[in-house]
C-alpha cells in the first residue's frame, strides 16, 4: 500500500512529540539538579561541536533526499548513489574532526570544555553512520518514529538512574550524546532494506559535491543565526547566563521542530512532483502544508507568549524565571521562522534552488551576526532572543522573494482567506479564555493547566463550527465507521 503524506506526517509528528515530550520530562529534572552554570558549560560545548557537526553534514542530508528521492524505485540505482554519497559524507566527518582539534589547541577557553567536547563530538560520527537521509527519501517514518521512541526511553531511565548533583553533568551530557548515537547505529543496520551502502572510489564527486556545498553554505548560514547567540552569551556573559537562556532556547526549539515536522514530510513527494512535472498536485500540496501552518502555528505562538511565566516555572523552576522574558520574544520569532522554512524547503529546494536558498540564510547569519555583537553585551538573553527575531523575519523576506517565480503565491494566499479569518476568531477566543481563567483562579500552576486546555478546546470549537477542513479532516478520524448491510 502507498504511503501518503498525511501518514508520514503523523509519523513524524509522533516521532516529534516524543523528541519534544523527552526533554519537557527530563529537563525539568536536569535544570534543577545540574543548576544554570553547569547547564551552561554543556550547552556551550553542545554550541561549538554543532558548527563542526556541520561541516561533517556537508549539506547532504537535504541534498540526498531531493536527489535520491527521483531514483529510490531504481534498486541499483540508489545503491551506487547512496555510496557515493556516504563515502562524501565519511571524508567531510574526517576532516570536521582534524579542524575540531585544531580550534582546541588554538583557542584556550576551549580547554575548560575539553572532556565535554569530546563526548559531544561523539554525535558527529554517529550522524554520518545514521544515514537518516535515506530513511527519508524511502518514506520510513514508521521506523524512525519506534527507533526514536525506544532510544529516548532508555535514555530516560539513564538519567533518572545515575544523575544526581551538579557534578554529574558530564554524564548528562553522554547520556544525551547516546540518545542519538545509539539511534544512528540501528538506522546503519537496517539500511540494507533500501540500500546497500558500502565506501566506494573512482566516482564522479564533483557532480554531487557543487550542490551539496551550496547546500552546506545554506546549513553553515542558518547554524551561525540559531547557533551563535549561545555562543557569544558564553563568551561576553559567561555560563550562568547560557544556561538561563537555555531554557528558553530549549522550549522555542522544540517547538520549532513539531511545526516544521509538517514541512519536512512533504519534502520528497514535492520533489516527486516536479519530476513527474505534476504542478497541479505540487501546488495543491503547497496550499495543504500553509493551511495546516495557519492553523498550528499562531495559537502555539499565543499560548507560549500568554504561559511563559508557567511553562518556565515547570521547565526549570524558580532559578530559571528570568527565562520567562527571552521565551516571550523567542516565541515571536516562530513565524517567520516556521514559514521562512517552508518558502526554502517546500518552494525554493524542490525546484533546485540551493543558492537561492543560501543567499537568503546568509542574510540572516550577517545580520544576526552583527545585531548579537551589538546587543548582547548590554540586553544579555533578551537580546539574543530579539535577534533571533530579526533574523528569521529577514530570512522569511528573501527566501520568499526568491521563490516568487517558482509558484503563485497570490493563487496559494487566495485560499487561505477563509482559513485566516476562521484563526482570528479562534484567537481571539483563545485570549478570553486566559483572561477568564486567571480572573476565576488567580495565577498559579493549575491555571496553566486550565487555561492551556480550555483554550485548545474552543480553539478546535471555533475551527469544527467554521467548516475548517484540517480539523474536519481529523475529526472524521475519530468518529466510528458506519457499515451497511
Amino acid at each position: 500500500m502507498a504511503k501518503t503524506v498525511a501518514k508520514n506526517a503523523i509519523y513524524s509528528g509522533i516521532r516529534t512529540v516524543s523528541t519534544m515530550l523527552f526533554p519537557l520530562i527530563t529537563y525539568p529534572y536536569v535544570t534543577r539538579v545540574l543548576l544554570a552554570d553547569n547547564l551552561g558549560k554543556v550547552d556551550f560545548s553542545i554550541a561549538v561541536v554543532s558548527y563542526f557537526s556541520l561541516i561533517a553534514g556537508l549539506g547532504i542530508t537535504n541534498y540526498a533526499t531531493r536527489e535520491g528521492a527521483r531514483i529510490r524505485n531504481d534498486r541499483a540505482q540508489l545503491d551506487q548513489f547512496s555510496s557515493e554519497v556516504f563515502t562524501i559524507n565519511m571524508a567531510s566527518t574526517l576532516v570536521a574532526y582534524v579542524l575540531l582539534a585544531l580550534l582546541y589547541v588554538a583557542w584556550p577557553h576551549l580547554h575548560g570544555y575539553g572532556r565535554l567536547i569530546a563526548i559531544q563530538s561523539v554525535t558527529i560520527i554517529g550522524t554520518t553512520i545514521g544515514v537518516e537521509w535515506l530513511y527519508t527519501l524511502s518514506e520510513d517514518f514508521g521506523y524512525i518514529t519506534v527507533r526514536t521512541l525506544a532510544m529516548q526511553i532508555v535514555s530516560a531511565v539513564l538519567l533518572f538512574t545515575l544523575v544526581k548533583g551538579p557534578s554529574d553533568y558530564m554524564l548528562y551530557a553522554a547520556i544525551t550524546v547516546l540518545s542519538a548515537v545509539g539511534a544512528n547505529v540501528f538506522n546503519y543496520v537496517r539500511s540494507r532494506r533500501y540500500a546497500t551502502i558500502r565506501l566506494v572510489w573512482g566516482f564522479d564527486a564533483r557532480r554531487h559535491l557543487v550542490p551539496m556545498l551550496v547546500l552546506f553554505g545554506n546549513a553553515l548560514a542558518v547554524s551561525v543565526y540559531i547557533n551563535i547567540d549561545v555562543t557569544l552569551l558564553g563568551v561576553m556573559r559567561g555560563d550562568h547566563e547560557v544556561g538561563l537562556y537555555s531554557v528558553s532556547v530549549k522550549i522555542y526549539k522544540l517547538v520549532k521542530q513539531l511545526l516544521n515536522a509538517i514541512i519536512m514530510v512533504s519534502i520528497p513527494r514535492l520533489s516527486l512532483y516536479l519530476a513527474e512535472e505534476d504542478h497541479m498536485r505540487y501546488h495543491e500540496l503547497l496550499s495543504s502544508i500553509i493551511h495546516a501552518l495557519l492553523v498550528t502555528v499562531l495559537p502555539v505562538i499565543l499560548l507560549l507568549y500568554l504561559l511563559a511565566d508557567y511553562i518556565v516555572l515547570i521547565v526549570g523552576g524558580e532559578a530559571f524565571s528570568a527565562s520567562a522574558d527571552s521565551l516571550r520574544i523567542l516565541c515571536l520569532a516562530l513565524a517567520p521562522s516556521v514559514f521562512a522554512t517552508f518558502a526554502a524547503n517546500s518552494i525554493l529546494l524542490p525546484n533546485r534552488g540551493e543558492r537561492l536558498i543560501l543567499r537568503s540564510t546568509i542574510v540572516g547569519a550577517v545580520s544576526n551576526l552583527a545585531l548579537n555583537l551589538l546587543i548582547i553585551p548590554q540586553f544579555g538573553a533578551n537580546g539574543a532572543a530579539l535577534t533571533t527575531g530579526i533574523a528569521e523575519s529577514l530570512v522569511l523576506l528573501a527566501a520568499a522573494w526568491f521563490g516568487r517565480g517558482f509558484c503563485s503565491y497570490r493563487m496559494l494566499l487566495r485560499r487561505q482567506l477563509s482559513a485566516c479569518i476562521t484563526v482570528l476568531l479562534g484567537l481571539a477566543t483563545m485570549v478570553g479564555a486566559h483572561l477568564a481563567t486567571e480572573h476565576v483562579m488567580g495565577r498559579s500552576l493549575p491555571t496553566f493547566l486550565v487555561t492551556g486546555i480550555v483554550s485548545l478546546l474552543i480553539y478546535a470549537a471555533v475551527l469544527i463550527l467554521r467548516k475548517d477542513p484540517l480539523a474536519l479532516r481529523v475529526l472524521s478520524r475519530f468518529r466510528p465507521a458506519h457499515h451497511t448491510a
